[in-house]
């Protein structure tokens, strides 16, 4: 063999180009009992069944796939925004946030559309939001998104997107609590309680009641209602100051909307489609019939 190709060799002429072509080898089948990863979980409860967290972390890009593995049916909460999402950053617990915000915007390839997206699952999940924090009595009776309850409506929003496939994580930032998606487009910024910090309650109809965009947009918004900006703290203060995720306290108050039995969390409940809780049975004295 190695004579017949030197012989093949010295007959082309000089100068001539030779390419090899090596055939593609074929992927051995996947070994039986790979687990699927917890993304590809259905986040539905079965009674009998630890149920499952809505809280999978966001997709970091599609899994491989597996031949000759069945493919597995995806998550109720994730099919909405199939791959929309794709490159979300991970909701680690205490990982910082404002060193990748700081960098500002980055290429809007998608972000348009994602942001888009988001306003119509935060407006979808509005009124229960409305109603959960009106329950909650944070400000009082009949507390409003208007006052500054963002320690209890971040989370509750945050679990709310979470439900609709949004990668949405929860944030403190020194003494605010808000929402963001961290994706390689760039990052949207949700905060449910942004009129607080332009009059409360007067606060103009041109401040939404759930801020929904970009870091730029944010910086807009600020910036054209200067004048009415009823806060001493500038938007990096209340937003990138020394703020981390908070994932392990977002999965804690699932675990609570999930046992039930607090009012505020009954809206919350039924939106998400959680099974009732299971109730002792009720003793009842026996009738004695004379």
């Amino acid at each position: 063999m190695p004579l017949v190709c030197a012989l093949l060799l010295a007959a082309l002429p000089s100068g001539a180009q030779v390419r090899l072509v090596v055939p593609e080898l074929p992927l051995s089948p996947a070994p039986a009992g790979l687990s699927l990863p917890a993304a590809m979980l259905s986040p539905s409860f079965s009674p009998g069944a630890a149920p499952l967290s809505l809280l999978a972390a966001p997709s970091l890009g599609a899994p491989p796939a597996l031949l000759g593995a069945p493919a597995a049916a995806p998550a109720k909460a994730e099919t909405r925004y199939e791959r929309f999402f794709d490159g979300a950053a991970a909701p680690v617990d205490g990982a910082a946030v404002y060193p990748r915000l700081a960098l500002g915007d980055g290429p809007v390839f998608r972000e348009p559309l994602q942001v888009e997206a988001v306003r119509a699952a935060s407006a979808r999940a509005l009124s229960v939001l409305r109603e959960s924090v009106a329950l909650g009595r944070w400000n009082g009776p009949d507390t409003t998104l208007d006052e500054s309850c963002c320690g209890d409506a971040a989370p509750k929003l945050a679990l709310l997107l979470r439900a609709r496939g949004v990668p949405a994580r929860l944030v403190e930032a020194e003494f605010h609590y808000y929402v963001i998606l961290d994706l390689p487009d760039g990052q949207i910024v949700v905060d449910p309680t942004v009129r607080q910090f332009f009059g409360r309650k007067s606060a103009p109809k041109s401040v939404p009641q759930v801020f929904v965009g970009t870091i730029a947009e944010l910086h807009a918004l600020f910036k054209s209602h200067a004048s009415i900006k009823t806060t001493k703290y500038d938007p990096s203060r209340i937003y990138f100051k020394d703020a981390v995720v908070r994932e392990d306290a977002l999965r804690k108050f699932e675990a609570d909307v999930r046992k039930g039995g607090a009012a505020d969390h009954e809206p919350l409940r039924a939106f998400l489609g959680f099974a009732s809780p299971m109730l002792p049975p009720v003793e009842r004295p026996l009738l004695i019939v004379p």
